[in-house]
């Protein structure tokens, strides 16, 4: 058995039992092996770092297994030039755990088709095979509905003053903000502008924030501290209606935020403080492949960047955390956390100005002429 000695093992080898059986990844090459006990035993002999250990069944079933797990890539030979991308990626960044080479590894260089024969070809299929698309929004309006103000136009603000002035807001007045104001930023962050129902794949809703093959994942959850007609409470954005639906009132909702803020006193004082799901159902429809779980992120982040940019033509602060109790978070909405996930935090309110003058503040040696810029406050800048 001394010729094993010229193997080694994957670097980016995971073993999971889903289903009580071993399956063995291999992230890299985007490939799973449904093994039995055998071979599990065979990969600890390859694990241990006692060589004297000897396998426990003939030599001609080790040396087939064996020739099995080279073939497939989860033995490597010493000699044969392997993959260093992936070794350093595996060794360097251990600090984060494996969840996280794994995931990069598995969801790196998925294949998309770009030709216009293949795509056609690939839509064909997908119209045969595939279900109905899940619902594109969450609609609780049949209980209860809150009506939100036709959003505003603001006129009175370019999109150049908002990228000048857009700073995290970390210091809030307790004043409450206008209902109107909740509604611009609602609606030009998940707000429905219109919807076409397309060859094959249903209807799909177009927003001011992009989203992965228009599928829009996104919910919005304004948890509501301080908004003029409103309860303080938890809500749900209705995109269909453009309306709130109550979830919970709460006379006090700062506790329940420092709590799954993880103690963030900054953002107590925030008018509305809004969580973002992601329906997960909504993207796997079209994107079955680990590399949704990606397009969530981004797509969070589009919505987001719309939340901050609308608060700031509105002269409101804001913020985004991803400091947050996931789990908290989705009991307290009311969602699953397996189908509908949390994914992120923003809030908005009316800003505390510092008065002072910031003198540890450089300018960038490039900015358009006649611009205000929005300096931080020093404290938590």
């Amino acid at each position: 058995m001394s010729r094993l000695n010229r193997y080694y093992l994957a670097p980016d080898l995971v073993i999971t039992y889903p289903d009580g059986q071993p399956h063995l990844h291999l992230p890299s090459v985007k490939r799973t092996f449904k093994v039995d006990w055998k071979v599990c035993e065979i990969i600890s002999m390859f694990s241990s770092e006692d060589t004297s250990l000897q396998p426990i069944f003939s030599e001609s079933m080790v040396t087939s297994i064996v020739e099995h797990l080279v073939k497939n890539g989860i033995l490597i030979e010493k000699e044969t030039d392997y993959n260093l991308t992936i070794e350093q990626i595996v060794a360097e960044w251990q600090d984060w755990d494996e969840s996280s080479w794994f995931l990069h590894l598995q969801t790196k260089d998925t294949k998309f088709e770009t030709t216009e024969e293949g795509r056609l070809k690939n839509v064909e299929e997908f119209r045969k095979k595939s279900s109905p698309a899940p619902q594109y929004f969450k609609c609780n309006c049949a209980t209860s509905s809150i009506k939100l103000p036709t959003p505003s136009k603001l006129l009175d603000q370019t999109l150049v003053n908002s990228f000048m002035k857009r700073r995290s807001c970390r210091r809030f007045s307790e004043e409450p903000i206008s209902l109107q104001n909740l509604a611009d930023v609602l609606f030009y962050t998940g707000g429905i502008l219109f919807t076409n129902d397309t060859h094959s794949y249903g209807i799909v809703a177009k927003k001011p924030s992009p989203s992965p093959g228009g599928r829009h994942s996104i919910e919005l959850y304004p948890i509501v501290n301080a908004c003029e007609g409103l309860r303080s409470g938890v809500y749900h954005y209705c995109q269909k209606h453009h309306a709130l639906h109550l979830i919970e009132a709460e006379e006090d909702v700062k506790p329940f935020l420092y709590d799954v803020l993880y103690g963030q006193d900054y953002f107590l004082n925030a008018a509305v403080t809004v969580f973002y799901t992601s329906v997960i159902d909504r993207l796997k429809w079209k994107y079955n492949t680990s590399r949704a779980y990606r397009l969530m992120h981004l797509e969070t982040g589009h919505y987001a960047q719309n939340f901050l940019l609308t608060c700031t033509a509105l002269g409101l602060g804001s913020f985004v955390t991803a400091a947050f109790k996931d789990s908290a978070i989705e009991e307290k909405l009311g969602v699953c956390g397996v189908h509908e996930v949390a994914m992120y935090v923003s809030g908005m309110g009316h800003i505390v100005f510092d008065k002072t003058t910031r003198s540890d503040i450089e300018y960038g040696q490039v900015l358009p002429e006649g611009i205000e810029i929005r300096l931080p406050i020093g404290d938590h800048s």
